[in-house]
């Protein structure tokens, strides 16, 4: 008879299941902390032979990311697909600091249910690898390829610093809500000016505490709770620019023209900043939860590598623009301040037409308000500024440290900002001592009764 075909005894030889193959001991397990790591935001694919290299490895996606999860047991040299359908939620970047790139297809990447990733040896060898640490996506042109992590990027800021820097934050938080308390109960300060920085004081504060709370007791800060913290900080920086333009409305537009707000068109002008002040961050986190990204601020983060500073396309350049467009506005608000000064010195001497109309104490009531936004406005630019340093520093030196430092005492520089200006600490002197028993120096009284101005 003819002898038997020496693949055909090969293949007799061999089990048709992984039931006669070793068990691993440690097996994929599904947890809820699951996650399937995708390199580029939702919505983008990779772009790997890009001309410049230097720019983001991601562009605007044209073919749909369906990677194959499966759930698996692993034997050696053997794997068992149970054939249970599973799927799991995305985590967006790569975390590696220095990685080997695969190219592949469906037959060579696999997912597994623990969201570890499967790489079949694709010479046809029965070998495969399983890489904890990876990012997946496709190109344009449908080919898949996988990132596996040589080194990971590791935490450069320690956990006691971090724990310091939140303790600073839950103290700017009394501050922040005493001078949000002052402008909301005081009726010398509950203006429309007042009434913005209140909610101002506040938005930072709610951040701050949140933000403060999820380091400190290490709560995972992905998914709702990072876009939270997204929403309140941002909340406060587009307040800003609120109280910056209502500077500039004031100068420019009521002084000049003695424009007197009813109560309705106060209300409508308050309306107003709350639908931009609310519905832009609002937007902003609505892009970034459509793209997938985490929400969570650069606090506390280094930009070590393109996936985490790509996860702050969301936050530093709208905070950046917002405080550039507030500082155009102000230095607007002084030539408008120029030219009012003008009507004021006329008004003194009785010499002007606008004499009659002109008011002489909204004026100076704007004029300090105008200050407060300015030194807040300083305050706020070096805390940004030192932000910046501190996430695109690759070094781990002790001057990061105190760049966090003053960022987490923001809300103790907004208190002082508002005890060094002379009529709101009059103001405040008279609240702490029972309306009146302070006594008050005659050049620091200056019409502080009347307060029916909504401005």
């Amino acid at each position: 008879s003819e002898a038997p075909n020496q693949n055909t005894l090969q293949q007799a030889q061999e089990p048709a299941d992984c039931s006669q193959r070793e068990k691993y001991r440690v097996q994929p397990i599904a947890k809820d902390s699951s996650r399937l790591r995708k390199c580029c935001p939702l919505g983008e694919n990779l772009d790997i032979y890009r001309e410049n290299q230097s720019d983001s490895m991601c562009d605007n996606g044209v073919v749909k990311f369906e990677p194959t999860i499966i759930s698996a047991v692993l034997f050696d040299n053997c794997i068992e697909d149970l054939e249970i359908s599973t799927s799991l939620p995305y985590d967006i970047g790569n975390p590696c600091n220095s990685s080997l790139l695969y190219e592949g297809g469906d037959d060579v990447f696999f997912v597994l249910q623990d969201g570890s990733l499967l790489i079949i040896d694709k010479f046809g060898n029965e070998s495969y690898t399983v890489e904890p640490n990876y990012c997946l996506d496709i190109d344009k042109s449908g080919q898949m390829f996988a990132f596996t992590c040589i080194t990971q990027v590791e935490e450069q800021i320690a956990f006691a610093k971090v724990i310091f820097v939140a303790v600073l934050m839950l103290i700017s938080m009394p501050c922040l809500l005493m001078v949000s308390y002052l402008h909301l109960s005081l009726r010398s300060l509950r203006n429309l000016h007042g009434l913005s920085l209140s909610l101002m004081s506040l938005c930072l504060a709610s951040g701050y505490f949140v933000h403060s709370v999820v380091h400190i007791y290490s709560i995972p800060y992905t998914g709702f709770i990072g876009y939270v913290i997204q929403f309140c900080i941002l909340s406060y920086f587009f307040w800003y620019f609120c109280v910056c333009f209502n500077v500039l409305l004031n100068v420019w537009y009521k002084l000049p023209c003695c424009i007197q707000l009813t109560k309705s068109w106060a209300t409508f002008n308050f309306a107003c900043y709350c639908c931009l002040a609310f519905g832009g961050p609002a937007a902003i986190v609505t892009l970034t939860v459509q793209k997938g990204l985490p929400g969570m601020p650069s606090y506390f983060l280094q930009g070590l590598t393109e996936s985490i500073r790509d996860s702050q396309r969301y936050f530093i350049p709208p905070v950046s623009t917002i405080l550039f467009l507030s500082f155009l506005i102000n230095i607007i608000s002084f030539f408008g301040f120029q030219r009012v000064n003008g009507y004021a010195r006329a008004d003194k001497i009785g010499h002007s037409q606008h004499s009659a109309m002109f008011d002489q104490q909204k004026y100076e009531e704007v004029k300090k308000d105008a200050k407060c936004v300015s030194l807040l406005g300083i305050i706020m630019v070096i805390s940004w500024l030192l932000e910046i340093v501190t996430f695109y520093s690759g070094s781990n030196s002790n001057y990061l440290l105190l760049c966090d430092m003053v960022n987490g005492l923001q809300g103790v520089w907004v208190l002082l900002i508002f005890l060094v200006v002379r009529r709101r600490r009059t103001i405040i002197m008279r609240w702490w001592y029972d309306r009146g028993s302070h006594k008050i120096e005659s050049t620091e009284m200056q019409e502080l009764s009347n307060h029916n101005n909504p401005t």
